[in-house]
């Protein structure tokens, strides 16, 4: 009987020491948390760019940010018809986000992405040439145009690591890994000159049902911010 009083005696010291070190750890969070205001530079797959983040409680934060990059490229396709094709991609979003903090070192991140992200291609013969004698221009055989832009409005949802604004230091770190939903992207189709009948709605809806199944989008985020004010 002893034995078991001992026992029992024994569990809920532990019990009152797990409470009070629980009670200890929430106390130093809300002790070194104060509200606050950051400013982000990132690097995600919507391209570089900056974020401005309020913190209101430990467990919630607010992002307001936006990125852009674009690429040009040019090169050239050589058939029966030699061809100069000049790619335009357009990488970019504002976004307008919030944190839940669900752990120290893990936040649950969604909110609304305005979609800057397009498609451009277009493709136009590199030189004058003849069919026989009969000498064509450029200009007469004409140039093809493509353009693929998905929906602007997109929800996102996230998982990060780290903390996009800290309660207590200046200097933070995160990185988020999610999905932005843009829909089934739209394709838009245009040809001029002697080309022109390749720019039918028959063709443009064969390119449409090709990319019908690219709806999602995974975002991929690195980010150092730098607190506004100390704690």
């Amino acid at each position: 009987m002893k034995k078991k009083y001992a026992a029992l005696i024994l569990s809920l010291v532990i019990y009152m020491t797990g409470i009070n070190i629980m009670q200890a750890q929430v106390t130093r969070t809300k002790q070194s948390f104060s509200p606050g205001w950051a400013i982000g530079i990132k690097l995600s797959t919507f391209g570089p760019g900056i974020e401005l983040i309020k913190s209101f409680n430990p467990y919630v934060n607010v992002r307001l940010g936006g990125s852009y990059f674009k690429v040009k490229s040019e090169f050239s396709i050589d058939n029966d018809i030699s061809t100069i094709n000049k790619s335009y991609s357009t990488f970019g979003a504002i976004n307008l986000l919030a944190d839940i903090n669900f752990l120290r070192f893990m936040h649950f991140t969604g909110g609304v992405v305005y979609n800057l992200t397009k498609e451009e291609m277009e493709a136009k013969p590199k030189e004058d040439y003849y069919i026989g004698e009969v000498e064509l221009t450029s200009e007469t055989v004409g140039s093809v145009y493509y353009k693929l832009t998905p929906n602007k409005i997109c929800p996102y949802a996230g998982l990060g690591f780290g903390s996009s604004i800290s309660g207590s230091r200046r200097v933070s770190f995160a990185v988020d890994l999610g999905v932005v939903y843009h829909g089934t992207p739209k394709v838009q189709l245009n040809a001029n000159g002697m080309v022109s009948p390749t720019a039918s709605e028959e063709q443009r809806q064969i390119l449409q049902d090709n990319v019908s199944g690219y709806r999602f989008y995974p975002m991929l985020n690195f980010q150092l911010s730098f607190r506004l004010n100390k704690n």
